[in-house]
């Protein structure tokens, strides 16, 4: 199967526990509740700074970083604890295989976090259980307005907040500036650049339409996928918009070759005989180092008619848990607070992750980001026209059904229209027998 199909199902691959106090293996039989008897862990040394208000209690962060984006967790209690002295941290890194399984059961038994570092798509089930506190009367308009609008979707469930963004990931369209020069403002331009550079051996463009990588074009383009509910509704103006889409999809035949599901562009990009393909920023880094860092750029998504092509945003999101209630001092969401200062957020991206942040946010004087790696300067500006992921637990149904949708069209020659209707039937049916399945009968 291809990796594209798999990468979504793979969030982090370190495995290991530590603790701010110190590190250790723990075996499989070993309690979830963190115990003190633990090798001392270093920590950066800072001067603590007495305040006049007295904030105090416990921060136990459960996560799974890597090492160097633990630097970044461990500076941030820093600079926090220089500002209030009598606060003290507990942060357990837990295999990502194990996280969510180790956290619902942690907190069934009256255990766990009171932070919670996880990707966005938790939240609805956590939510549902009760082991996450709903932040929609924390979080402030001027917090949000400092952030990537699709990223704060991404902690949206039922209309209520009930994350935060703290890292993204999405899919973006990548230039090999050695084959095409010139960034594309325009699908037409786009059309154009690849057509001119398709000779020798080598095709302008080579993209990809499954519907992982190519949905988010609905949805720049003005469309609608599902609601609140999980239910279809791309079937707004008698499903205009989304036939627009698909034609969007068919058109991407005149700048050269296509792919579904496949690895193929990815390989031809690497070899030096593609100039534009549509991957997920996880890749950034590996095809820099096949074509050369200099070579590689990461382009903001080019307009189309009245709207633009676009790409679907992932969130790892901070989440507040129920533990979280009954501090008197709310020193949990007062250490959340801190990890949204411009500071914090650049030290994201001093560790390879890609901080939520707006691009206008940190813009200097001159119009650049003040950002070191040029590859998360570029991705930050692409994802400002990303497109949330939908984490409603029915988008597993909608990858599959709207891939079949989009196979029927574009290769078996469908009417464009009849598709969609079919699609639209099909999950409606999908999503209520799930709904049914999951929902207790009284």
């Amino acid at each position: 199967m291809s990796i594209k199909r798999l990468y979504w199902l793979i969030t982090f691959f370190f495995m290991g526990m530590i603790s701010l106090q110190g590190c250790g293996a723990r075996s499989p039989s070993t309690p979830i509740t963190p115990t003190t008897d633990v090798t001392q862990q270093p920590i950066p040394t800072v001067t603590l700074t007495p305040t006049p208000n007295i904030i105090n209690g416990t921060v136990t962060i459960w996560h799974s970083w890597d090492e160097t984006q633990r630097s970044v967790l461990f500076r941030r209690i820093s600079a926090f604890q220089s500002q209030y002295p009598d606060v003290q941290f507990d942060v357990w890194y837990i295999p990502p295989l194990d996280l969510q399984a180790r956290f619902e059961e942690a907190m069934s038994q009256g255990g766990g976090p009171s932070i919670l570092i996880a990707p966005a798509e938790w939240g609805p089930r956590l939510s549902d259980e009760g082991y996450i506190m709903e932040l929609t009367d924390l979080v402030s308009d001027k917090l949000t307005d400092t952030l990537n609008p699709a990223a704060v979707e991404e902690g949206v469930y039922n209309y209520r907040q009930i994350g935060l963004p703290i890292s993204l990931k999405g899919v973006v369209l990548f230039r090999n500036k050695t084959i095409i020069p010139a960034q594309p403002k325009t699908f037409d331009q786009f059309v154009a650049f690849a057509t001119t550079a398709t000779e020798g051996g080598k095709v302008g463009a080579d993209l990809e339409r499954s519907f992982y990588y190519s949905g988010g074009h609905l949805i720049g383009l003005g469309g609608l996928l599902m609601d609140a509910d999980g239910m279809p509704v791309f079937q707004q103006d008698d499903y205009a918009i989304a036939q627009k889409w698909l034609f969007l999809l068919k058109e991407f035949e005149k700048a050269g070759m296509t792919e579904f599901n496949s690895d193929n562009d990815i390989r031809l990009f690497k070899d030096n005989r593609v100039g534009m393909i549509i991957d997920g920023t996880w890749n950034m880094y590996n095809l820099a180092g096949e074509i050369g860092p200099l070579n590689l750029a990461i382009d903001p998504w080019p307009a189309y008619q009245e709207g633009h092509l676009s790409g679907f945003i992932q969130a790892d999101n901070m989440f507040l848990t129920s533990l979280a209630k009954s501090e008197a001092d709310q020193v949990s969401w007062l250490f959340l607070q801190s990890f949204y200062t411009t500071e914090a957020q650049l030290s994201l991206a001093d560790a390879g992750m890609i901080p939520p942040i707006r691009v206008t946010t940190i813009e200097g004087e001159d119009g650049t980001l003040r950002i070191n790696d040029p590859f998360i300067a570029q991705a930050m500006v692409a994802l400002d026209g990303g497109c949330a992921y939908p984490i409603q637990p029915e988008m597993n149904l909608y990858l599959t059904q709207m891939d079949v949708t989009l196979q029927s069209y574009l290769t078996q020659g469908m009417n464009s229209k009849i598709a969609l209707q079919k699609a639209f039937q099909t999950l409606q049916s999908l999503v209520s027998q799930h709904k049914t399945r999951i929902t207790p009968t009284p």
